[in-house]
């Protein structure tokens, strides 16, 4: 084998090597965005940034949904409210402390199941798979319209 074939074959070995010790982003998988997004969520009260940062694990139909309770919001309080600010900062609460996660994806969406201790504490979020990764679509109520005032205002 020549030199040149030999320090080829090394920076090839060395490449792969590299490429296998990439850690995948926590979002790459259902089960990592949902963890990541409690993790946001849970520090939210001390990390200013921490509710962009959960606000941006949402998928399409829950920051719709907090878009349009930010423009609501904004007009009854007469200051700009963004998305993010929707999100209850600090006030984010688990009903249990999670212990395992299975999913079930089908396409692009997932399904995981989140357990704790005991039977009573299970939980199924919808993940929907983006471009950037996966993403969580929390249930979140839906916006009902604003009752009207006999006089059309509001």
């Amino acid at each position: 084998m020549t030199g040149f074939a030999v320090a080829g074959l090394a920076s090839l070995a060395m490449c792969s090597a590299l490429v296998s010790c990439t850690r995948a982003a926590p979002e790459a998988t259902p089960e990592g965005a949902i963890r990541l997004f409690v993790e946001k969520m849970e520090s939210g009260a001390e990390d200013p940034r921490a509710m962009r940062e959960a606000y941006n694990l949402l998928g399409p139909r829950a920051r719709a949904n907090l878009k349009e309770r930010a423009a609501r919001a904004s007009k009854g309080q007469g200051q700009r409210y963004e998305p993010y600010e929707m999100l209850a900062e600090g006030r984010f609460g688990l009903k249990f402390r999670p212990k395992s996660m299975t999913s079930r994806i089908e396409g692009d969406d997932a399904f995981v199941d989140v357990r704790g201790d005991g039977q009573a504490e299970l939980a199924s979020v919808r993940c929907l798979r983006e471009a950037t990764g996966w993403r969580v679509e929390p249930e979140l109520p839906d916006i009902k319209a604003s009752p009207r005032r006999p006089d059309g205002g509001t």
